[in-house]
């Protein structure tokens, strides 16, 4: 399935560069990021189940804080630490998939533009793949609020049974994982944060997060692909991309001057994709900048 991705270094640049993102096998200049990338997107699939199947402890934390006795409080504590281990899996995750994302926007923001994408079309579709997931996982953690609720109780309980056999977050770790927990959209974040570190020394990063959501938008628009899935796919990664930049570019993705057809993928989103509207909600609720700094004729086309 030939595709087409822009020129990454203009501001909205037209998309000219054939990738074949499904068949596309690492060159040998992308073979060592290409295995590293791949091993932490092979547990995507394990992470998404592990948030689309929490049930939290809700019950059991409820009767030991409206009737704390050493026995309630055993229970929900007993009780928590399933769920406990999910969250740390979770945790662990996020902080690979930012690195994951690191090391592909180090491979692809660098060298010439056109023959970068053109020679390391399997790091492309990985990114894809990235913007797919943080896109994916941080809508059903909007859905999981019981999540936090359930880590602050345990670290309200931990200090009581700091010796038990099957505690495997101690005090020091879930200090560390309660800024995460508190998160609406902690995949993203993680993603934000790398990006932005790399940001500071590759002035390309931000150019080329803008092209990927541009790549996308121009074969949505021009309806190159007939089958819905490859479709649907090309929009979780353009609200990917719109997100991380925004979260990352100082003035946002809603400005003139950023490298994003933002209006036109809003457009797109809004008429092609009702069924999703969680896509328009992320370019709206998971970005920095909509509440504050977006224009009045962009906010009105999510009226």
């Amino acid at each position: 399935m030939g595709q087409v991705l822009a020129s990454l270094f203009s501001k909205k640049p037209a998309c000219d560069i054939v990738v074949d993102i499904e068949n596309a096998k690492p060159s040998e200049r992308e073979k060592k990021t290409y295995q590293e990338v791949k091993e932490v997107l092979e547990r995507n699939e394990l992470i998404m189940k592990l948030i689309l199947e929490y049930k939290g402890c809700q019950k059991l934390c409820q009767q030991a804080m409206q009737k704390p006795t050493p026995e309630t409080e055993q229970a929900a504590f007993e009780g928590l630490l399933g769920t406990i281990e999910s969250i740390q899996q979770i945790h662990i995750h996020s902080k690979a998939i930012g690195e994951a994302a690191k090391l592909l926007l180090q491979a692809l923001a660098r060298d010439d533009a056109k023959q970068t994408l053109a020679d390391q079309q399997a790091l492309v579709k990985q990114l894809g793949d990235t913007f797919v997931f943080i896109i994916d996982f941080d809508q059903k953690r909007l859905e999981c609020p019981q999540l936090s609720n359930d880590f602050a109780f345990y670290r309200r309980l931990l200090p009581k049974f700091p010796k038990h056999p099957d505690v495997k977050v101690r005090a020091e770790e879930a200090s560390s994982m309660a800024f995460f927990t508190a998160k609406s959209f902690p995949m993203i974040s993680a993603v934000a944060t790398e990006t932005n570190d790399l940001l500071g020394s590759n002035a390309a990063v931000l150019p080329l997060v803008g092209t990927m959501a541009n790549a996308c938008y121009n074969m949505l628009s021009k309806k190159s692909f007939e089958r819905k899935d490859t479709n649907l796919f090309l929009a979780k990664a353009m609200t990917g991309a719109i997100v991380v930049y925004d979260n990352v570019s100082p003035n946002g993705v809603f400005v003139r001057t950023s490298h994003v057809q933002i209006k036109d993928a809003i457009k797109l989103l809004k008429k092609e994709f009702p069924d999703n509207p969680y896509l328009l909600n992320a370019v709206r609720y998971f970005t920095k900048h909509f509440r504050d700094d977006c224009p009045s004729n962009i906010q009105a086309l999510f009226e």
